[in-house]
């Protein structure tokens, strides 16, 4: 599906970008995606609900014109329900033109300055791009810290250790 979902995201970020507004529409975006709830999902999900009915909702209910018409053509190709992707999907287009990664760092408790600055350093020295942190407080994580970007991992947690020398030692 998120072969699909990059599709839409790669075509509507094209007409944000002609209009100049690729940044501005990423916001719009994914405010509507944040406001839209099981409710509404179910709504545009409902299958005995008429496409036009359901298109006539978004032209009254949504004010920019850009995402009131991909929201149509969401409906009209039965793919409302790839929003979510197509969000995240149109935030990585967005990284790779401004040359940003996303990573986030997993650990037992929140990291000092000195050390998300050694991560950063590292991370930007390796990949030359520009860093943007989600640090999670994940309490099973024993010492060090767990970096996962772009479907990379690194693992320099104290279980991902134990978990080798219990290995080794069941070889």
């Amino acid at each position: 599906m998120t072969g699909i979902a990059n599709q839409y995201a790669l075509a509507v970020f094209s007409l944000a970008e002609e209009a100049k507004r690729h940044e501005e529409f990423k916001k719009v975006l994914s405010a509507f995606v944040q406001s839209v709830d099981e409710e509404t999902h179910k709504f545009f999900a409902h299958p005995k609900i008429e496409r036009t009915t359901k298109m006539e909702l978004v032209e009254k209910s949504v004010e920019d014109v850009l995402l009131a018409n991909f929201l149509k053509v969401l409906i009209e190709n039965d793919r409302f329900s790839l929003l979510e992707a197509i969000d995240m999907e149109y935030q990585e287009i967005l990284d790779n033109l401004n040359k940003v990664m996303q990573v986030k760092v997993l650990s037992n408790q929140p990291l000092t300055k000195a050390n998300i600055a050694k991560i950063e350093i590292k991370l930007k020295n390796t990949y030359h791009r520009s860093i943007e942190f989600e640090f999670v407080v994940d309490k099973s994580i024993l010492g060090g810290v767990r970096i996962e970007f772009e479907g990379n991992v690194i693992d320099e947690t104290i279980n991902k250790q134990l978990d080798s020398i219990k290995s080794s030692l069941l070889e």
